[in-house]
């Protein structure tokens, strides 16, 4: 028991680093809106956030092997990881689609009947974009679903409010990534991620 309670004290450790860099990458997106150069920072801290991300799911991995390949924890790392691709996969099609139609719109013969199926065309890459990006939002909220099953099936193996704290995180990131597929409420469901990236750090106490 005491290896499990290591990598979860090692993903609770991540998730407060998790944390504070998307409080960094708010701040970030701010200042771009004067200085838009600093997107590219907040692009780099995107990236470190999401290979912080992967290495805390190989402690959730191992924390689950330990516990004979738990079902909820198995559950939660593969889908995260499956909705990662997606979302790395829309986001491009999104950016190419619509910085395409950017520069065809601001060509020398916008209206064209070529420049017209352009417009199609890339306005299709934008809506298939789109849709893996719901869908990796879906296969989210599966994923934090699994985790807060998993610390509500076995509250018994944490400290007090330690293991409660964590499911509550986990809900917090369910609804969360819910929010954040109605897209106009994106800021409320980061909020909520912050707050259950915190809360899930509790986790780090066990050490």
């Amino acid at each position: 028991m005491s290896e499990v309670n290591k990598e979860f004290s090692e993903f609770g450790k991540k998730m407060l680093i998790l944390a504070i860099l998307a409080l960094i990458s708010f701040v970030l997106g701010i200042i771009a809106f004067t200085i838009p150069a600093i997107q590219y920072v907040n692009w780099a801290v995107l990236v470190v956030s999401i290979v912080i991300l992967i290495i805390a799911l190989g402690n959730i991995k191992t924390a689950g092997e330990a516990l004979d390949n738990n079902e909820k924890l198995n559950s939660f790392r593969s889908k995260i990881i499956i909705a990662l691709i997606l979302a790395l996969i829309g986001t491009i099609f999104v950016t190419i689609g619509w910085v395409s139609i950017l520069n065809i719109a601001g060509g020398p013969d916008p209206g064209s009947p070529g420049a017209i199926q352009g417009y199609i065309s890339f306005g299709i890459l934008i809506l298939i974009g789109l849709v893996l990006l719901i869908v990796g939002g879906v296969f989210e909220i599966i994923a934090w679903g699994s985790l807060r099953d998993f610390f509500k099936n076995n509250l018994s193996m944490f400290p007090e409010g330690i293991g409660k704290n964590a499911e509550i995180g986990c809900y917090l990131m369910k609804l969360g990534a819910i929010f954040n597929l109605t897209f106009i409420l994106a800021f409320v469901g980061f909020i909520l991620r912050v707050i259950g990236y915190f809360m899930m750090s509790k986790l780090k106490d066990l050490e």
